[in-house]
């Protein structure tokens, strides 16, 4: 199963976002900029390699998943995730992750927890350790924490990399590389969405008009769900006629830099 995820909890301006550590001018609130640089992150003191975001929100969330995009973390980090009220996150949460490794893919800094269900609850903390990184502190610019929705991608989907260069080709025909971005993306295909569910596509695709950034998760619970997952621009594509009673849909998602 794939899954989607729109409704971030980071992103609304109740919402109140408090890390554990910080360095000066990189508070957690940078994590509600929607573009993925270091520059403007959430970023810890030098010397810091651990550090906890509490995201508290003033309606009930029926929490699903968390990532952490863009990041410095390395492929040794580890994360813990627990929801349930402000009070007692670190007593009696509700759900508890336990301490788990982020997932992160080497050259991609991604981390992802998907909770086996959604649990309703007003606060989700995430604990963040990666003491062996090689910066010194931890350096994460996106986020997303919030509901998700669950489906089957079609077999045409397919992942792949926008690459961006500016490469220069002298007379003598030597080509001098110049490296501008890199960004993963999917070509999306749902083979089928009953008329009776599309309430939830329609909501997507209004979210993605206003360039808010998506999660999309290809394979729930496979060891690599974060190195194929993207948070990033969605752009629809056109909904087909799959049968009287459902509709099948395409869009592609890429990464947000």
């Amino acid at each position: 199963m794939a899954l989607l995820g729109w409704e971030n909890a980071i992103e609304t301006s109740s919402t109140s976002l408090l890390a554990s550590a910080a360095a000066d001018g990189a508070s957690a609130e940078l994590l509600r900029v929607p573009i993925g640089a270091a520059s403007v992150a959430w970023q810890t003191p030098a010397g810091t390699t651990a550090a906890a975001l509490t995201v508290t929100t003033t309606a009930a969330v029926a929490w699903r998943a968390v990532s952490l995009n863009r990041s410095n973390l390395t492929t040794a980090a580890t994360i813990r995730v627990r929801v349930g009220s402000a009070a007692s996150l670190t007593t009696t949460p509700t759900y508890d992750s336990s301490v788990v490794s982020a997932g992160v893919a080497v050259g991609i800094g991604q981390a992802l927890h998907v909770m086996p269900a959604a649990v309703s609850a007003l606060a989700m903390r995430v604990d963040i350790s990666d003491p062996a990184n090689p910066d010194g502190y931890l350096n994460i610019p996106l986020a997303y924490a919030g509901p998700g929705t669950e489906f089957n991608i079609a077999y045409s989907s397919d992942a792949g990399l926008d690459v961006r260069r500016g490469d220069t080709t002298t007379r003598g025909g030597q080509v001098f590389v110049d490296a501008l971005s890199r960004a993963r993306g999917w070509n999306l295909h749902l083979g089928y969405v009953r008329d009776a569910t599309l309430g939830w596509l329609d909501q997507l695709e209004a979210t993605a008009a206003q360039g808010r950034n998506i999660l999309f998760v290809p394979r729930i619970g496979h060891v690599r769900a974060a190195a194929e997952s993207v948070f990033g621009l969605l752009n629809p594509g056109r909904r087909g006629f799959a049968s009287v009673n459902g509709r099948s849909w395409s869009a592609t998602i890429s990464e947000r830099l």
